[in-house]
């Protein structure tokens, strides 16, 4: 069972490897549209990985990337039966 989880993450990882470039710079422009199309008043705030994954188009695993990239940052917070939610802040101006 190990040796597929392995196997599996190797495959995932060469399958992003091969990702051109071009796919990443596009994504990032398509980021950058996207949150300047907000309107500026809720432009900051947190936001989850979901609503940025159906506002793009994509999944978190090739947007993480990009935000970060941008200066975006990964946040939790923290209850008291130690759950958490994770969001993503856009960088301060």
């Amino acid at each position: 069972m190990p040796n597929a989880y392995i196997a599996r993450l190797k495959r995932e990882l060469s399958e992003e490897a091969q990702q051109p470039l071009a796919v990443s710079h596009n994504l990032r422009q398509q980021v950058l549209d996207w949150f300047e199309s907000l309107p500026e008043i809720s432009r900051n705030r947190p936001f989850a990985m979901v609503e940025l994954e159906r506002a793009l188009g994509t999944q978190g695993k090739y947007l993480s990337p990009v935000l970060l990239s941008l200066g975006w940052s990964r946040k939790r917070k923290w209850t008291s039966q130690g759950q958490y939610h994770r969001y993503w802040v856009p960088r301060d101006e």
